[in-house]
């Protein structure tokens, strides 16, 4: 199960708690954060003027909003009998779910999808390339407030 920290991607985790509650299911929660070199290109000029800051924040290791938002949805999973346990990749969303595919022993990948504006369509942009990467079956739950956005 992917999540981002947002509430749609945590009512995803609610809702696949619900289905796969009577299947013993061995879970996985994962959050991607991005390399800010990699997703912030552009900007790489300033990386050189910061960059003492930001080893310094490297050593911090994973955010606790990072952290929390992994602890919530081990909570949200406990309150259907399934144990959860976290894991945190760095680099592209999308990217990183397909390499956490390829890696691991999965069998289902549950994500949020809440296209914004135009791109409803669409699914969103990281559901929407999981779902053409990926080798295994890709649920993507379409939240209640996501559907409610626009």
């Amino acid at each position: 199960m992917c999540t981002d920290g947002s509430r749609f991607a945590e009512e995803a985790i609610e809702q696949a708690g619900y289905l796969l509650r009577h299947t013993s299911p061995d879970v996985t929660i994962l959050r991607v954060v991005p390399r800010f070199e990699e997703e912030y290109e552009e900007y790489n000029e300033y990386f050189e003027v910061f960059k003492d800051d930001i080893h310094r924040l490297r050593k911090l290791g994973t955010p606790k909003a990072v952290k929390r938002s992994l602890e919530e949805g081990v909570k949200i999973l406990k309150k259907y009998g399934i144990e959860a346990r976290t894991k945190v990749r760095r680099g592209r969303a999308a990217d990183e779910i397909i390499k956490e595919i390829e890696e691991g022993d999965y069998n289902l990948v549950v994500l949020a999808s809440y296209g914004r504006g135009i791109s409803k369509f669409m699914l969103g942009s990281v559901s929407r390339e999981v779902v053409h990467r990926s080798d295994i079956p890709v649920l993507v739950m379409k939240t209640k407030e996501g559907r409610a956005m626009f």
